[in-house]
């Protein structure tokens, strides 16, 4: 399970397609999204967004616990700040418990590159743009390799678009676009849905290792209700 949740939360493809844009952010954003497993309640994972001119400032916190006949069997705890300027990474602060197993990253640009610290190595990367799996803004679709937050792994990525598609978000059926993220070496096989009238990321569901099912749904709130009455025909509005 940690493998797969540390690229989801990576804040966690190639694909480059007209329509691909930014997603609908306010100057300060919230999202909340209720995740399961097998169908089954585990817990949360809030992202707060702050946007300034060029920068941008994501954190991230994420609690599960999963229980078996009511006995916690699984505890998660992932807090992450990332500072984004002109669309790439500029520094990253993470600290991971995967069932007592500590993880920590820290990423810093500089006038080269970027240098990514974890307890065990310090590596240097000379590349101009860094991106981590940003589902909350979709030019991370257009990146061939993105960052894991909870190990500092750079993952090379495919990306399959599903077109268009419905899925049940906050009681309601919603229009999404659909994309597929794959990193075949590391077993990761990861949905993400936008909505298809704000581009506002509203799903994602992933195939663990173990064969269950991870799934992220936005918990209801008025901007997806809005977005809901825009992209009804006008006969269906009340």
């Amino acid at each position: 399970m940690k493998t797969a949740h540390g690229l989801l939360v990576g804040a966690a493809i190639i694909l480059a397609t007209p329509t691909l844009g930014v997603a609908a952010l306010l100057a300060k954003d919230e999202m909340t999204f209720e995740v399961s497993l097998d169908g089954q309640s585990i817990g949360e994972h809030r992202f707060r967004i702050a946007d300034g001119s060029a920068t941008r400032v994501v954190e991230s916190e994420a609690s599960f616990d999963v229980r078996i006949l009511g006995i916690p069997v699984y505890r998660y705890r992932h807090g992450n700040t990332e500072t984004w300027q002109n669309g790439c990474l500029k520094r990253i602060e993470s600290e991971t418990d995967a069932n007592g197993t500590p993880y920590a990253v820290d990423l810093s640009r500089t006038a080269k590159g970027y240098t990514i610290a974890t307890p065990t190595e310090t590596r240097t990367h000379e590349v101009d743009c860094l991106m981590s799996f940003a589902y909350w803004d979709q030019r991370f679709l257009r990146q061939q390799r993105l960052l894991n937050t909870q190990t500092g792994e750079l993952v090379a990525v495919e990306i399959q678009s599903l077109g268009e598609l419905e899925r049940k978000i906050a009681n309601r059926t919603v229009p999404v676009k659909g994309f597929r993220v794959l990193a075949v070496p590391q077993k990761v096989d990861i949905k993400v849905f936008y909505h298809s009238v704000d581009g506002r990321w509203v799903a994602l569901e992933s195939v663990l290792e173990n064969g269950r099912k991870l799934r992220y749904a936005l918990v209801g709130n008025d901007r997806l209700a809005v977005a809901e009455r825009v992209s009804d025909p006008p006969s269906t509005r009340r």
